[in-house]
């Protein structure tokens, strides 16, 4: 059992709402499959000031193959910049030069914090410009999806998350 926890087998989200302005500046919510995590350099918490952490919401994003977090994320967490993991990325239509590396994610469900493993990142070179960057954090396949089955349910507007034991992988 991962964590520690009973619930951490099996557990659930609402999907989290977003506004966005149409083309007439009007404000439309949409409902994402979004949840909140906890990102850090290293999996066991010491010191802040050598291992800190970044609290955010993040898209699940099963068509991303690793997770992404802006550079602001990544200077905050103290990432390398490591030249021999720089990588040319397709997000979108737009191709970008990130940096890959991996963090510790952990989920965050009714207040208790659920481990998952050291995923894979990629942060950017730089952020682009105009874009808002904390709508902009994904959870991509690797690391995730190998740890959990997750069901997504647009209808109900609801996904549901069960760990995988590692005899089943």
């Amino acid at each position: 059992m991962k964590g520690g926890f009973r619930n951490s087998e099996k557990f659930g989200f609402k999907y989290h709402t977003d506004l966005f302005k149409n083309e007439k500046g009007e404000r439309i919510p949409i409902k994402r499959p979004r949840i909140e995590v906890v990102f850090r350099k290293y999996s066991e918490k010491t010191n802040p000031d050598t291992n800190p952490e970044f609290r955010a919401f993040a898209l699940v994003d099963s068509g991303s193959d690793v997770c992404y977090i802006p550079k602001q994320i990544a200077d905050i967490l103290k990432l390398e910049r490591n030249e021999e993991n720089k990588k040319e990325s397709i997000g979108v239509g737009k191709k970008i030069w990130t940096y890959r590396t991996k963090v510790y994610l952990e989920i965050v469900n009714k207040g208790r914090r659920i481990g998952v493993d050291m995923v894979e990142v990629a942060f950017p070179e730089k952020d682009p410009e105009g874009i808002e960057l904390d709508i902009n954090i994904l959870l991509g396949r690797k690391g995730l999806f190998t740890n959990y089955e997750i069901t997504f349910n647009d209808l109900s507007g609801y996904m549901l998350f069960k760990h995988i034991q590692k005899d089943n992988r």
